[in-house]
């Protein structure tokens, strides 16, 4: 309790409700993509921090041309205290994490490369404490250190030898357009068609559900959230989560076994403090 108390308490003292509040949509502009002066990218080599974020940056600018951000500044501000309060325990505890709340009663939450990581007001209205908050937020956090959506750019030869990115780090990095939508369009289909392996969703659920109990708290409030993802199995809410993840039975009886001990707290009041008692 300590820890998490302690957390945002440093949060809300050094973070200002505008820089939580649409930080994402400063660093995007959903219909342009700049160019800049290049450097190369070998097919052979890992992207840079600079990359990857540029990356996440027209991945979220393809988001955004489907799905608005939330006008609920409270929400939108604590999405952003709870995730990077788990983003702390994550394996790149320094990469500049952005959470944001999209408004749409699709139950879904998905992430960008780089840290850009995003939420359904639908998926919140099926979460009934902090603690379930963290770990959805833990395993989105997850896909982006574990680096799956660029492996799947790279799988997909999107990016070739001899074919350069643009960079311009004094102005902010930024891919050039034609390779900016064909990664942006590969990825989208890869978060709302086709999804992602199978291996790669059980590692997000793993490292996820480690970083919230990592952060203080109960791991097991996560199998509260996929037994209300199960009970609604069947609802067109859910049709996108349904296509790109495992059933969530599935998922209930690879998480249960990882599950140690019933200790960490749950928060369920804060929960309803910020968020007004939403009703699943």
């Amino acid at each position: 309790m300590k820890r998490i108390a302690i957390a945002l308490t440093v949060l809300f003292a050094t973070t200002s409700a505008q820089a939580q509040w649409g930080d994402i949509i400063r660093k995007i502009d959903p219909n342009k993509v700049k160019k800049g002066a290049k450097v190369v990218s070998a097919a052979t080599r890992d992207f840079t921090e600079d990359e990857e974020a540029d990356i996440g940056r027209v991945v979220s600018a393809r988001i955004l041309k489907t799905y608005d951000l939330t006008e609920d500044e409270g929400l939108q501000q604590y999405v952003t205290l709870v995730g990077r309060t788990v983003a702390a325990y994550s394996a790149r505890p320094t990469l500049e994490w952005h959470f944001a709340v999209i408004d749409t009663d699709i139950v879904n939450a998905f992430s960008a490369p780089g840290g850009f990581i995003f939420i359904t007001t639908g998926a919140l209205g099926q979460i009934s404490s902090e603690a379930e908050l963290a770990a959805v937020l833990g395993h989105e956090i997850a896909h982006a250190t574990q680096k799956h959506i660029l492996k799947e750019i790279r799988r997909g030869n999107t990016i070739t030898a001899g074919l350069d990115l643009a960079s311009d780090t004094q102005k902010g990095s930024f891919l050039n357009d034609d390779l900016g939508a064909q990664i942006s369009n590969m990825a989208y289909e890869k978060l709302f068609t086709t999804g992602l392996s199978r291996r790669d969703e059980q590692e997000a659920d793993k490292i996820g559900l480690e970083m919230a109990i990592a952060a203080g708290y109960r791991g097991n409030e996560f199998l509260t959230f996929l037994g209300k993802l199960q009970k609604m199995e069947s609802s067109s809410q859910m049709k996108v989560l349904t296509a790109t993840h495992p059933k969530p039975a599935e998922r209930i009886k690879y998480v249960t076994p990882l599950l140690k001990s019933n200790s960490g707290v749950v928060l369920a009041e804060r929960w309803t403090e910020w968020v007004g008692g939403t009703e699943p």
